[in-house]
């Protein structure tokens, strides 16, 4: 199972620093309303990869840090921190990452339901992803299908609209481009030939220097008592010597070296001494080719490169034009068929999915009648789409409807929900999903919202269901609900110095209760008092608790 295991907070809000640590099953946290509960959640969300603000860096303080390390079952640490100028940095495992990557790596391992994300339920958008979860092995490999017919039927319709495009145009550029690629194919231009060209003819208009220069170094290369010969007769006098002198024998090796490397050189004067032209028509010749590449890039360019881009350009269009009924006919009949292949891949999403909301919806009446939400009705509404408004979804739409008493018509949930039957449903439809449910911790921020004594205890059973398959944290203000608790903390504001006489003196405190703490805070929670009649009634809860 994925566990939070560690949280640590440091100048965040009115949290000074605060380490906490989470174990399986449920977690509840209470404190009067205004302690900072919420706080907590925020600092969560951070490291979810919720957007920061450094207006909830603690007072006084550079910047604020969150921490968390997750079970997943192996380990995983995040940190991520924020600084009062708005930078803010980013740690996994260590490593520096960026926020994308953090929502990406997180995300799927918490769901928090805020005060205002169970919101999220009231969107119809949302309900297929509900339905294929509850399905999972039923609905998955269909979806996938699904999803492979699509994608090759948009590589089709895409490869189609190209190839109806490419005969539009060359329908219409056919006549005026075969004129320009006559033009080009009779240049008949090479990549890179005017950069070539270019380099070249300042050489063949200095062809007379360059001779006598390379003429000049030959001579001194190679000539009577010039370097070569000089190097040779050295040569001879020190191999006369070979031997009697391990200095000179090392002269001599270094001699032979040099010499080598002389020859060298005077091979590749006399090679280009041999290859200099000094015909006058050559170089006419190569600055007419030159002015007729450059004519030639300014009409279809405006470079060379260009030139032969736009020649495969036109030989393409050219191609589709005098092939077109056969391209038109083949693209046509990949569209089609891919179209067949993802219409059957959809009928059978479809013919699944309304298979499974049959049961979807009885499991979910009964988890929303444990929560006493009463003889409530639930439906799904499947709608088929047009064709040109499928979605990565399926062809249909999906949307739970609601009736909150037997006699009235099921309708959006959104029309005639309230606010605490929206909670009391999210919870239910959690509750449904159970292992399906991919997201391995749970969070709730006051689920019990508007929730009366009676319910609370319902919606505390259900949550500690909830939490034999996930971790599942809660933040309430029903006595009834904390009683389920396996872990307790208690959030509490306090005034440095005892005197609660400013916003910059107060913290935040977070502590984990024993068994006679959490009584008395539950007592507090039922009755505002630690008298001992609340005291009773908060033992009795508890042991309820404990019976269901």
């Amino acid at each position: 199972m994925t566990l939070l295991r560690d949280l640590h907070i440091k100048d965040f809000a009115l949290i000074d620093d605060v380490w906490l640590e989470f174990g399986p099953g449920l977690t509840v946290l209470t404190g009067e309303t205004g302690a900072g509960k919420t706080v907590l959640l925020s600092a969560l969300e951070l490291v979810m990869g919720g957007r920061g603000d450094s207006g909830q860096i603690a007072a006084g303080a550079d910047k604020a840090l969150v921490e968390a390390c997750f079970d997943t079952p192996a380990e995983l640490t995040v940190s991520r921190s924020m600084t009062s100028s708005g930078r803010t940095r980013v740690l996994l495992d260590g490593e520096l990452s960026s926020v994308s990557a953090l929502q990406k790596q997180i995300c799927s391992l918490i769901d928090l339901h805020g005060q205002h994300d169970h919101q999220a339920l009231l969107s119809p958008a949302r309900h297929v992803e509900y339905l294929d979860r509850w399905a999972g092995a039923d609905i998955e490999p269909l979806f996938e299908a699904y999803t492979t017919a699509r994608e090759q039927w948009q590589q089709a319709a895409a490869d189609l609209g190209e190839v109806e495009e490419l005969l539009a145009r060359s329908l219409e550029e056919s006549a005026a481009g075969k004129v320009a690629l006559a033009d080009i194919e009779a240049i008949d231009p090479q990549p890179g030939e005017d950069d070539e060209l270019r380099a070249r003819i300042p050489a063949l208009q200095n062809a007379s220097t360059i001779a006598e220069l390379a003429a000049s170094a030959q001579a001194s290369l190679r000539g009577e008592g010039a370097t070569l010969e000089s190097l040779y007769r050295l040569g001879d006098v020190l191999e006369e010597i070979t031997g009697f002198d391990k200095t000179l024998d090392e002269l001599n090796a270094e001699l032979a070296r040099a010499r080598s490397l002389i020859e060298g050189i005077a091979d590749v004067v006399d090679s280009y001494a041999s290859g200099i032209e000094h015909d006058p028509r050559i170089i006419e010749e190569s600055f007419e080719r030159l002015a007729t590449l450059e004519s030639l890039s300014k009409r279809y360019g405006p470079t060379l490169d260009a030139v032969l881009a736009r020649k495969e350009r036109l030989l393409t269009l050219i191609d589709v034009s005098e092939n077109s009924d056969e391209r038109l006919f083949d693209a046509r009949d990949r569209e089609a068929a891919t179209r067949r292949a993802l219409e059957d891949a959809a009928a059978s999403l479809h013919g699944a999915r309304a298979t499974a909301a049959t049961d979807f919806i009885k499991q979910l009446s009964a988890a929303a009648e444990d929560l006493e939400l009463g003889k409530v009705r639930f439906d799904i509404e499947q709608r088929q789409l047009p064709f040109d408004q499928w979605t990565a979804t399926g062809s249909d739409q999906i949307e739970i409807l609601y009736a909150p008493a037997p006699a009235v018509p099921v309708r959006p949930l959104a029309k005639i929900a309230s606010g605490g039957e929206v909670s009391r449903v999210m919870l239910a439809l959690k509750s449904v999903l159970g292992d399906a449910d991919k997201t391995g911790i749970l969070i709730f921020d006051e689920v019990d919202a508007g929730i009366g004594g009676a319910t609370g205890l319902a919606i505390g059973a259900k949550l500690k269901k909830l939490a034999a398959s996930h971790q599942v944290i809660v933040v309430t203000h029903l006595a009834q609900v904390a009683a389920f608790a396996d872990a307790h903390f208690l959030v509490s504001k306090v005034a440095e110095g005892g005197l609660d006489h400013s916003a910059a003196s107060v913290q935040t405190t977070v502590a984990l209760l024993d068994d006679q703490e959490r009584i008395s805070e539950i007592a507090r929670m039922l009755s505002g008092s630690s008298s001992e009649t609340a005291l009773t009634h908060a033992r009795e809860l508890i042991e309820l608790a404990t019976g269901v």
